[in-house]
């Protein structure tokens, strides 16, 4: 069995992550121009805009927590806490706006849903693209 190479682990690229999500927002939303209503292809535009906004936030945060700017004060209880808060209320702040874009029928929840899983795609398709290149490399070919 093959031994992990932590340093092919730790190298997860985040900035492929970030920029597949925006090609893969802007290639759902021009599918969608094409194939559905205006109405649902405007939908898809802001949920892969919320989306990616949303995932932003969540990298800076996640980035910030995990290089240690917020454990080297020594209150790693409260640098935990004071990431899963910002965390959860990102996730409402999002929620309400999602809300609000469906009573107030600026957005089809479905298109919505398309535009905001632009990050599971992405992280998908890279999660897939590591473990090939892990798993498969060219000297075992």
């Amino acid at each position: 069995m093959k031994s992990i190479d932590q340093d092919k682990l730790a190298d997860f690229p985040l900035r492929r992550v970030e920029i597949l999500n925006w090609v893969l927002a802007a290639l759902l939303t021009l599918i969608a121009a094409f194939t559905t209503p205006y109405f649902i292809a405007k939908s898809v535009f802001i949920g892969g805009l919320l989306a990616n906004i949303s995932y932003l936030f969540l990298k800076r945060d996640l980035k910030n927590f995990l290089q240690g700017k917020l454990l080297l004060s020594g209150q790693e209880r409260m640098a935990k806490v004071q990431f899963y808060f910002k965390y959860y209320v990102r996730l409402g702040v999002l929620a309400i706006i999602l809300y609000i874009l469906v009573r107030r029928g600026v957005a089809h929840p479905l298109g919505l849903l398309v535009g905001l899983s632009v990050i599971v795609l992405s992280i998908t398709i890279t999660v897939t693209t590591v473990i090939k290149r892990f798993f498969f490399t060219a000297e075992e070919a």
